[in-house]
């Protein structure tokens, strides 16, 4: 063994010592606090004329810490990793040699250390253990401190092997099951002539199947036995090859396996070849993912805009046919994400991706471009063509709706464009701008009447969920009107008011019916539920430039004049005009009518409760007009 490691030429202070292997020296010292009943346990790493410590046990107090490096001098160590052998102190306190070491002054009264070596001899550290008191050590604790530094060396031996090149001549039957790597060795025919464990492990084969067979009949696929036999070739003449390939296990599942391949002496002076592999499946595996995730979106899983502009650079360069580009914009995004959610939003954004790949070849390139946006790329397309997929399109988008939970129903939508690049020197890029000017060019004709159905169809939406919102609606414009009349606003005002009136509760799409039509009271959670129905009919009718307009005033409907309202507490002149009136019409219209959670009241009693809290609900001024208004 000595003479093998003799020749390797190698410096072992390039070694590195991985992490999980410190760990498990780490639970080997605290094996030997518990049985010596010691205070603590250390391995160190001698790098003269430093002590770095390697790992300290935890389940004493530590005196030293992980990470440490300290000055030799003084220290018990010392003459462990200078002298090469084991030292025992019982009493520093009492030994001239050690009244002054570094070590008792801070306690430590006896010590027992023991020299860690390299496979070379050279001396790596020390593995040691302390107490603060004197004492003698026993046979066993001794006993463990052996068998603990045995372990330590022999993970050096490993990671020393590990680094050896093709020396492995004479001696490697003794180094080849040390190793922590599959090694196999093979004649020229492939005939398997030894392997180790880890080989075992990575093919799922017992050292006894291997050894009875070749490579092409137990680790060598079917489809890559041609190149196998080559490659052996290759190895005999001389070459070294480093690889990855598909492998095999004994379970027919598909491995990548790393390979470094070498020509060797066989003991009976034939040439043979010695394999050092490693599974490298998880590692492949990740890469793929990883590279997958880089050019893919993954909502949807189409290709991102990243990789469709990569693909759209090589087409610029070459140009055999035809290349047609499709662009889309899916409408109403914004106002589903507003409404419903960015779940609810994701899944339109998925149902639009679906119908894309249905629409398409298996060779089109179909890409998320952006937040909304989608581009297919679609190789040897003419114009004619292009025109055919762009009809297919819409055809499916037609027929395809987003259906919620709450039973709502809304239809897709999306504007589409296209061009062709029939040319070489036409620019790609050219191509993909005429696409999305033809895009956003349909987009603004059909936009306010998609964005007008949507507001439909959650108005449809409510009106299933609570059978009193149409009729109370209008009941509401009615009485707004009257009222605006009487206080003399324009007929403009009058006009958004009758549209407020209609779609003050819009915002109640998203509150569960059960919630809307509960009879009783409402719990804590469902009122918060209820009280964002403001906030939603903003948002939903901020993004609608048809209705806009009046966002704010819907938002504003259940402000208070004395500011105890929602959503934003604000008060007296704060809170729009049009909001005031609203506020009063909505209360006085839910008074009169029988409701789920309670009868009507006569019209007497609910002009005598606007007039109540007139200045602290009401507008004063609007609701004394109201009251006289209804009086007459």
């Amino acid at each position: 063994m000595d003479d093998i490691i003799e020749r390797l030429e190698m410096k072992s202070k390039e070694i590195k010592i991985p992490e999980k292997t410190t760990k498990q020296w780490q639970k080997l010292l605290e094996l030997l606090v518990e049985k010596a009943g010691a205070k603590d346990a250390l391995v160190t790493e001698y790098d003269k004329p430093f002590l770095k410590i390697i790992k300290v046990s935890e389940n004493g107090k530590k005196t030293f810490s992980e990470c440490d490096k300290l000055i030799l001098s003084g220290h018990y160590c010392q003459a462990v990793v200078e002298d090469q052998k084991k030292l025992e102190i019982n009493n520093a306190a009492e030994n001239q040699i050690w009244k002054d070491a570094a070590e008792l002054k801070l306690g430590l009264k006896s010590y027992l250390g023991y020299p860690v070596f390299w496979p070379t001899g050279e001396i790596f550290g020390s593995i040691c253990i302390h107490d603060n008191q004197k004492r003698e050590f026993g046979s066993a604790v001794k006993k463990q401190m052996q068998f603990t530094k045995d372990i330590i060396e022999d993970n050096l031996e490993i990671f020393y092997q590990n680094h050896l090149n093709n020396n492995l001549r004479k001696y490697y039957s003794k180094l080849i099951d040390i190793l922590p790597v599959g090694v196999m060795i093979e004649d020229r025919q492939g005939k398997i002539l030894k392997v180790n464990k880890a080989m075992e492990e990575i093919t799922g084969y017992s050292r006894e199947k291997l050894l009875k067979n070749t490579v092409f009949e137990t680790v060598v696929p079917e489809d890559y036995q041609e190149t196998a036999r080559e490659n052996i070739k290759r190895i005999l003449n001389g070459e070294v090859m480093i690889h990855e390939l598909p492998s095999s296990n004994s379970s027919g599942e598909e491995r990548f396996i790393r390979l470094q391949e070498r020509k060797i002496t066989l003991p009976n002076n034939e040439a043979g070849i010695v394999s050092i592999q490693s599974d490298v499946t998880d590692k492949i595996k990740s890469e793929e993912k990883i590279k997958y995730a880089s050019y893919h979106d993954s909502l949807t899983d189409l290709y991102n805009r990243s990789y469709l502009e990569k693909k759209i650079q090589n087409l610029n360069q070459e140009l055999k046919r035809p290349v047609a580009l499709i662009m889309a914009d899916l409408n109403g995004l914004k106002l589903v994400n507003d409404t419903y959610g960015h779940n609810e939003g994701d899944k339109l954004l998925q149902k639009m991706a679906g119908i894309l790949k249905e629409s398409c070849r298996d060779n089109d390139l179909i890409a998320r471009w952006g937040g909304d946006e989608f581009v297919i790329l679609l190789p040897e397309t003419d114009s004619g063509a292009v025109k055919k997929v762009v009809k297919r399109i819409n055809k499916k988008i037609s027929n395809t709706f987003l259906e919620f939970e709450d039973g709502g129903k809304l239809p897709l939508s999306a504007a589409l464009g296209y061009g062709v690049k029939n040319h070489y020197f036409e620019d790609f890029f050219d191509i993909l701008d005429e696409a999305e000017s033809q895009m956003y060019k349909n987009k603004l004709t059909e936009s306010r009447s998609i964005k007008s159905n949507i507001l439909n169809t959650l108005l449809k939406t409510l009106s299933e969920k609570s059978q009193e919102t149409s009729s109370h609606s209008n009941r509401m414009a009615d009485l707004a009107v009257k009222l605006a009349e009487k206080i003399g606003l324009s007929q403009n005002e009058i006009n958004q008011l009758t549209l407020i009136a209609k779609l003050h509760d819009i915002g109640k799409t998203v509150i569960p019916e059960k919630v809307l039509n509960k009879k009783g009271s409402l719990t804590e959670t469902e009122w918060k539920e209820i009280k964002t129905h403001p906030a939603v009919g903003h948002r939903i009718l901020n993004a609608t430039e048809e209705f806009s307009h009046i966002s704010e005033d819907v938002l504003s409907h259940h402000e208070r004049w004395d500011g105890g309202g929602y959503p934003r507490g604000l008060k007296e002149e704060e809170i729009p005009l049009l909001s005031r009136i609203i506020a009063i019409v909505d209360a006085y219209d839910v008074m009169t009518t029988d409701q789920i959670y309670k009868e009507a009241i006569s019209s007497k009693e609910a002009l005598k409760e606007i007039k109540k809290n007139a200045g602290s609900q009401f507008d004063p001024e609007l609701a004394d007009i109201f009251v006289d208004l209804m009086s007459d």
